[in-house]
């Protein structure tokens, strides 16, 4: 996939592109014209005197795309290489980037921002990291700026910090204790940074694999940056715990 920088089209429907459609669907080869609209949530081929067909931005595993062509990598396994005019390139890139917004990470968290989660200065300092995170990556289309946002390896050094914080909260003053809190804190969330591990390495499967799978790749991305935040909610009740007793 290029890396050049692509005018996009507004969001909502698209404009009409008039492309030639060249492929094997469900087994049957495909070689015709047809007019693309890109909707919030399909690409639609409409064809001359031919039922016009709906196919899911779910069901696109990736997109590669040059000046005037593109192909659209299925999730069933098939392939669609749509030519015509600069409005190709235009419509590929669209698609990719509605295709890969992450999503609310918070919702359905039960301990975050809730009153059961006990909001105060503790709670906050925890949650934290993964606020910021996400309010850093809101809006961004372009993966490699949400891997960046997203990274790892800073999201553990970030959680580091606010167990320092906490334990500082919990024993001012007490470097001794300080220090045995932060470790306590620190054994309660070693799930949470087993998911931080497979965040890493999903980062880097999306990094280094190919444009025809490169949105599917991003989802297993986006599935375990979900689980980080899981991870995170579950874990605060054990440090409550750890804290309380």
């Amino acid at each position: 996939m290029t890396d050049e920088r692509t005018p996009t089209m507004e969001s909502g429907a698209s404009a009409r592109v008039t492309v030639r459609v060249e492929g094997t669907v469900g087994g049957q080869r495909i070689d015709r014209g047809a007019e693309v609209e890109l909707q919030d949530d399909a690409i639609v081929f409409a064809w001359h005197q031919a039922a016009p067909w709906r196919v899911s931005l779910e069901g696109v595993d990736g997109v590669d795309y040059k000046t005037r062509e593109c192909s659209l990598y299925l999730a069933n396994g098939d392939v669609l290489t749509l030519t015509g005019s600069e409005q190709v390139r235009m419509l590929a890139a669209e698609i990719s980037e509605r295709t890969c917004v992450v999503p609310e990470l918070t919702r359905g968290l039960r301990a975050f921002g809730s009153v059961r989660g006990a909001p105060g200065a503790v709670h906050d300092a925890w949650f934290a990291p993964l606020l910021a995170a996400r309010r850093a990556v809101e809006g961004e289309c372009n993966i490699d700026k949400q891997l960046a946002v997203m990274d790892a390896s800073r999201m553990t050094t970030a959680v580091h910090d606010a167990m320092s914080q906490i334990a500082a909260i919990a024993a001012p003053g007490d470097a001794a204790t300080g220090r045995a809190v932060e470790a306590a804190i620190e054994e309660e969330a070693e799930a949470m940074f087993a998911m931080l591990q497979r965040l890493s390495l999903a980062a880097e499967q999306l990094r280094s694999g190919q444009a025809r799978t490169r949105i599917a790749d991003w989802r297993r991305w986006v599935r375990a940056l979900g689980d980080v935040y899981a991870a995170a909610d579950e874990a605060w009740g054990r440090v409550q715990k750890e804290l309380r007793g």
